[in-house]
């Protein structure tokens, strides 16, 4: 027997778009529109009639904007999975969207075969984003890294990599001819410029930015 199609909720508001990409998507089987919505509030209401697989989600609606819509729909128990459509490729609306939970962002300028291949990559667990988004997003990670970088002194860059060796503070003080107390204060300053809680943390958030090897 063969797999069901994937449901997918259309929210736009524009009627014309609304009607070509229920047109387009219909001549899938593996994909059926089942409902579409034309403002935030209706996005709300038919997902949580309807519980589509997929939610194909514009930004500009009248009455809720997309990205409030957005956090409400991955707010939910069965959170349905989000791809935003949209023609805007704004570095700040990139960044809120992935924020906000969205599975993937895809410009409107895309083919009807790169949409479609997003709503069965999103709909089987991934994530897909488009060229454009994923620069933004490395962009956005490095003026993150730089300004942790400029934050952190030398000494804290040093007290972080032999923490990040498993060093435990005596030993940091040892290494570094500094005291005990003087390597939790540096911690506490390095907790607060990377706004973490905890050493494994601060590791983490430190690799994640590229500060540390």
């Amino acid at each position: 027997m063969a797999d069901d199609p994937i449901s997918v909720l259309v929210v736009d508001d524009h009627p014309v778009v609304r009607d070509g990409l229920v047109g387009m998507l219909g001549t899938y089987d593996d994909v059926t529109v089942v409902g579409t919505a034309g403002s935030g509030e209706e996005a709300l209401r038919q997902a949580d009639m309807l519980r589509p697989q997929v939610v194909l989600l514009d930004l500009q609606l009248p009455g809720l904007h997309g990205l409030e819509v957005l956090t409400r729909l991955k707010s939910g128990e069965e959170a349905p999975r989000v791809i935003v459509l949209t023609v805007h490729d704004d570095d700040d609306l990139v960044l809120r969207a992935v924020q906000g939970g969205a599975d993937g962002y895809v410009l409107k300028q895309a083919s009807l075969e790169e949409l479609v291949a997003a709503v069965r990559h999103v709909a089987a667990g991934g994530r897909r984003f488009d060229e454009v988004v994923v620069s933004a997003l490395l962009e956005a990670r490095e003026k993150e890294r730089d300004a942790a970088a400029a934050a952190l002194t030398a000494r804290e860059l040093d007290v972080l990599r032999l923490v990040s060796t498993g060093h435990s503070n005596k030993e940091v003080a040892r290494e570094l001819h500094l005291s005990a107390g003087t390597v939790k204060s540096y911690l506490d300053d390095i907790y607060r410029k990377l706004e973490v809680s905890d050493r494994a943390h601060a590791v983490a958030t430190a690799l994640r930015m590229g500060l540390l090897d």
